[in-house]
């Protein structure tokens, strides 16, 4: 074949693949606002009254009583780890829009995350008052409060939140039984709510481990893109870090470090993800990154007399409970992040998101955390978690990418459905479920099964998974990139006026 004729093929090729990446990039753009146009109608009413501000994590949830039916609900379980991903979402994008020379779209979402703070302290930091004591911002937090008349139209506020949660629908886009799925929207396209599913209905549930360190990753993120809010988020990072080491000097309620306390003074339960020492060092390496504190600040150890559990059995029975005692902390960490936590996928999520924010994965090998960690040893590559918590590491202390996993993150948001992460899987059709690793509300924190076989949650999810990794991916892989569509905000999007 001649040289020229070679040169030209070559040249084709080329230009093909410049043109289906450009195609990729803007599709996943386009995905972006469409996910952020609906997750501002139909997952959150901005607002201070009870309820609002806050995220909605599943809509149309699945009947307990039968797994064949989805209800017209709204429900807000786990709602601290939703939270945290909306403040990171919001920061990120306000980052973005700024790089990309919007400033009035900068601002609006400046705007909503200045609301999104000023909720989470009014209604979810400020809730001492349900354990008789006064009301303080002072790292302790309630899960959600939302009343169960949020959506009664009797209630003050009811009908404006229900005809605002149901822009667009009627009272028939409930769900068909008959065809499986909600009827008159397409697949992934939230239905009719009329009701709210809340943890608790009237004392609130109080915080966990698993939804601080969600909450956590939020702020340490609007410390990373927002100057404006970077002393704020910050205070409230190290105010939730000693709080849940039981360093909060507003009240200690025993001796014992590393547990949660309820006003009160009651632990909150092992089960309840009360207990945190066994992550001693990887939150106070994440506080000490995020703070620009010392490390040794976020530091509490046991004192020396015999710790008993909630149980008859010694506490310090455990492994862990014995290395914190004795102040081995850090030894405890690597070992942990070296995939010992156990079989829950929580326990993994919760060192993934620690370590990321922390930069405190150990070994640190001359090929970097990519290879060990996350990687081998920490075992998110079996549930597919490693786009999401190594791109989260990059952007937080400014490592650059790898091209594999640039790669790995554009597939993923590929297969994003259109319409929105939806999973109506039951016994009668097992395959009813959005695609791609798509089928359930935080993909990062859910099991092979969970993502691609629908094997958890069901209901129609608000996306903010999608939404956040976009973003992330933005800013590590493509900011700097002139060929790649611009960041920009649609003309006709109002998010955060």
């Amino acid at each position: 074949m001649p040289k020229k004729i070679k040169i030209l093929f070559a040249f084709i090729f080329l230009q093909t693949i410049a043109v289906f990446s450009q195609t990729v990039e803007e599709n996943n753009l386009a995905r972006y606002w469409k996910y952020r146009e609906r997750f501002s109608k139909y997952f959150i009413y901005r607002g201070f009254q009870n309820g609002e501000g806050h995220v909605v994590c599943i809509r149309n949830r699945a009947n307990p009583k039968n797994s064949r039916e989805m209800l017209p609900n709204l429900g807000f379980g786990q709602h601290g780890i939703h939270f945290g991903y909306y403040l990171g979402m919001l920061s990120t994008e306000y980052l973005l829009l700024k790089t990309y020379h919007q400033p009035q779209a900068a601002d609006n979402t400046l705007n909503e995350l200045c609301s999104a703070l000023k909720a989470y302290t009014e209604q979810m930091e400020k809730c001492e008052n349900q354990w008789n004591k006064e009301k303080i911002v002072d790292g302790f937090f309630i899960r959600e409060n939302v009343p169960p008349d949020f959506l009664a139209d009797t209630s003050p506020y009811g009908l404006a939140h229900k005809l605002h949660f149901n822009q667009g629908l009627v009272r028939e886009n409930v769900w068909d039984t008959a065809q499986n799925t909600i009827a008159g929207v397409p697949a992934g396209h939230p239905g009719w709510a009329e009701t709210v599913d809340v943890r608790a209905l009237n004392n609130k549930e109080p915080m966990s481990q698993d939804e601080a360190y969600g909450l956590m990753m939020g702020l340490a993120l609007v410390v990373r893109c927002v100057p404006e809010l970077k002393d704020d988020a910050a205070d409230l990072f190290e105010k939730i870090t000693l709080h849940i080491i039981n360093k909060n000097p507003n009240y200690r309620c025993s001796a014992i470090g590393y547990y949660i306390y309820k006003p009160d003074c009651q632990k909150v339960s092992e089960s309840s993800g009360g207990s945190t020492g066994a992550l001693a060092y990887g939150i106070a390496a994440a506080a000490a990154k995020t703070t620009g504190k010392e490390i040794a600040y976020f530091m509490n150890m046991y004192n020396n007399k015999r710790v008993k559990s909630e149980g008859t059995k010694p506490y310090n029975r455990k492994f862990y409970d014995r290395l914190v005692k004795k102040g081995n902390v850090k030894f405890l960490w690597n070992v942990m992040s070296r995939g010992v936590p156990g079989n829950q996928e929580w326990n993994r999520s919760m060192v993934a998101t620690l370590a990321a924010m922390g930069d405190s994965w150990y070994p640190r090998t001359s090929k970097g955390i990519e290879n060990n960690a996350l990687h081998k040893k920490g075992k998110t590559v079996s549930h597919d978690w490693r786009s999401f918590y190594l791109t989260l590491w990059r952007f937080l202390h400014n490592y650059e990418g790898v091209s594999a996993e640039k790669i790995l993150i554009e597939n993923e948001l590929a297969n994003a459905p259109w319409e929105g992460p939806y999973n109506f899987v039951n016994a009668k059709d097992t395959s009813n479920h959005a695609k791609g690793g798509w089928a359930h509300e935080y993909r990062y924190r859910a099991t092979i099964s969970e993502q691609y076989s629908g094997t958890g949650h069901k209901g129609v999810f608000n996306g903010l998974d999608y939404m956040l990794m976009y973003n992330l991916y933005r800013l590590v892989y493509v900011s700097s990139d002139p060929t790649i569509a611009p960041y920009l905000c649609p003309k006709t999007a109002k998010y955060g006026e």
